[in-house]
């Protein structure tokens, strides 16, 4: 009877932990497999006191992980339980937006939190995410976000707006001729209407081709992964040329540091194509072999 119970106890207990992985090299098992512990302190009667863990976590898109540091983070690097038992991954923390920057991303969830907890009676170590279901069960955190533009770009942009050049013409053609029975509309000059459309280019293909291109990159970064290589995507940049009419060519390149391991990093230039736009029709077709390869998802 008293046999029955003990079993009966150690299943419920079981249960609110959920299944674990199989034994760490420190022989303490877990119950997520992105979660790992390297070592372990004892007591005199060999009991846990405390663990060195380490999570392995990849992420998507991954310039997310420049935003945090990894080693603080107990991603390169494991953390004493005694030391730091819980984890604040904060992507929108480190947003940097300086004059000359391109548009920054702004994440989905802004944070992650990962508290970690070991359960002695079954040799087992936990980890808790808030909010649930930010980690996936291989260990991707997978974030959705949006381009939020600095004041200086913005500001650039409405420079070319022709609205709001048609609008402040209007403004000073009405103070100037106010007793006049019609009004003169002063168009945009001829260069400011190509800087317009030269920005209306590259936005257009970051948004007819922008998950296109970052859908090639997560699966040049699992390739990375599975070669147990760093792969830290940075900036896609966009540089338009005019090709004629409404015609643009835009090239795209984006910037990626690769490296053995998260202190040995390289940064390098990648490219991601070359695409053909018309401002008029609102228009985006690959012009070179790649960006076809990067369109149909190859």
């Amino acid at each position: 009877m008293k046999k029955r119970i003990s079993i009966a106890i150690f299943l419920s207990v079981w249960g609110l932990y959920g299944c674990y992985t199989p034994l760490n090299n420190s022989g303490v098992a877990t119950t997520k497999k992105w979660l790992e512990v390297s070592a372990k302190k004892t007591d005199f009667d060999g009991k846990q006191y405390d663990s060195c863990y380490q999570f392995k976590l990849r992420f998507w898109p991954p310039q997310a992980a420049e935003r945090i540091d990894l080693e603080e983070a107990c991603i390169s690097a494991c953390c004493w339980r005694s030391d730091k038992e819980t984890v604040v991954l904060n992507f929108n923390k480190n947003t940097a937006r300086g004059s000359g920057a391109e548009d920054s991303y702004e994440y989905s969830p802004d944070k992650i939190t990962l508290t970690v907890r070991h359960v002695p009676l079954l040799n087992t170590t936990r980890v808790k995410v808030s909010p649930a279901g930010a980690v996936t069960s291989d260990g991707l955190v997978k974030l959705s976000y949006r381009v939020a533009k600095n004041s200086a770009r913005t500001a650039a942009e409405d420079v070319f707006s022709l609205d709001k050049q048609a609008q402040t013409a209007q403004t000073k053609a009405d103070e100037t001729t106010a007793q006049a029975a019609t009004t003169r509309t002063v168009l945009p000059s001829a260069p400011a209407l190509e800087a317009h459309n030269l920005n209306a280019a590259a936005r257009l293909v970051r948004r007819v081709a922008g998950q296109q291109i970052d859908e090639h990159f997560y699966r040049m970064n699992k390739n990375y992964v599975k070669q147990g290589t760093v792969f830290v995507l940075g900036e896609r940049t966009f540089w338009p040329e005019p090709d004629g009419g409404n015609l643009y060519t835009v090239s795209c390149t984006a910037s990626v540091r690769t490296g053995a391991d998260a202190a040995h990093l390289h940064e390098m230039n990648f490219p991601c194509g070359q695409w053909r736009t018309d401002v008029s029709a609102q228009s985006v077709f690959p012009l070179d072999k790649f960006a076809e390869t990067i369109w149909e998802g190859e």
